[in-house]
């Protein structure tokens, strides 16, 4: 049995799918493997997985669906098909980077990890053409702090335990369905880390999912991914702490309350305070997600953050 399987979503991929089930097997282990989940496309997708799976008997295509599915039923028939005590996930329009799993492997190995993630380099509309995310590495106990501010690990670079996975109840039906689930997870007792060196280049694009102001909205009104939140924020910063009303709210975008802002900027601070009691490179990745989830913040409410300040 292949001891990793990476998962691949797919839909109207025909374009960048050969690209990104290639850079996978580049820098796969030998008996590692990749499944393709074609989610009712209407190109070629399935046809061009199909070819290289003729060339290739690490890559495997699950039959496809005639009727679209969405995000969360495509990860979870992902994870189900998935035999092997090892998987890990990619979008079919990502790039794997030669040593992603190389990297991954170690640390999970090196710090008794139950997932491993990377940071991105991203392509496409921005600034730059291509741009890094800052390389900070995160261990458990900084990536429970960085997950009350937002979804701080990236989806497709994990790599852990399917096990894991499971325990903590998989995927769920929720807007964003990553986030939930890493909270999910260390509320459960996973031990998440990220490596300092990027393991994916990712590919930015005006239709995604997390630039639709729809989405953002569904994201912010989500209360069972706020439970969940709460939940977290007491289990990192003890069980006493109250985020106030409504901090994931006004965390997850526009439309909150006033209150709900403040109680934001509250738990930025807290957050922010704790930073010090960890060693240099997480203690750099804390600040870092702080002050950008605090600009965000400002930036979606400028009138409730006009009397707001930075703690000195």
């Amino acid at each position: 049995m292949a001891p990793l399987t990476v998962m691949m979503p797919a839909r109207n991929a025909e374009s960048t799918v050969a690209t990104a089930i290639r850079s996978i097997t580049r820098a796969l282990p030998r008996d590692g493997r990749v499944l393709v989940l074609d989610d009712a496309s209407e190109d070629s997708t399935a046809a061009v997985v199909r070819d290289l799976a003729r060339r290739d008997r690490r890559v495997g295509l699950l039959e496809s669906l005639s009727t679209r599915v969405g995000v969360v039923a495509a990860a979870t028939a992902l994870l189900d098909a998935a035999d092997t005590p090892l998987v890990a996930r990619m979008d079919a329009d990502d790039i794997s980077l030669p040593w992603r799993f190389r990297t991954q492997l170690a640390l999970l190995r090196r710090h008794d990890l139950d997932l491993a993630f990377s940071p991105l380099v991203f392509m496409g509309p921005g600034r730059f053409a291509v741009e890094p995310q800052p390389l900070l590495s995160a261990g458990p106990e900084s990536v429970g702090l960085e997950l009350v501010l937002n979804c701080a690990v990236a989806h497709p670079t994990m790599t852990g335990r399917r096990a894991a996975i499971l325990d903590a109840g998989g995927y769920r039906s929720a807007p964003s369905e990553d986030w939930d689930l890493w909270m999910r997870l260390s509320l459960n007792g996973a031990r998440l880390g990220r490596t300092s060196c990027p393991g994916l280049a990712y590919r930015r694009h005006s239709g995604q999912t997390s630039a639709q102001s729809a989405w953002k909205a569904a994201l912010a009104s989500d209360s069972t991914s706020a439970g969940v939140h709460r939940d977290l924020c007491r289990a990192v910063l003890g069980r006493e702490y109250d985020p106030g009303p409504g901090a994931y709210a006004a965390l997850a975008g526009p439309g909150a309350r006033p209150e709900q802002v403040a109680a934001a900027e509250r738990l930025i601070d807290e957050v922010a305070a704790q930073a010090s009691r960890f060693p240099l490179a997480q203690r750099l990745s804390l600040a870092v997600t702080a002050h950008g989830v605090r600009l965000l913040l400002r930036k979606n409410y400028p009138h409730a953050a006009s009397g707001a300040h930075e703690p000195g």
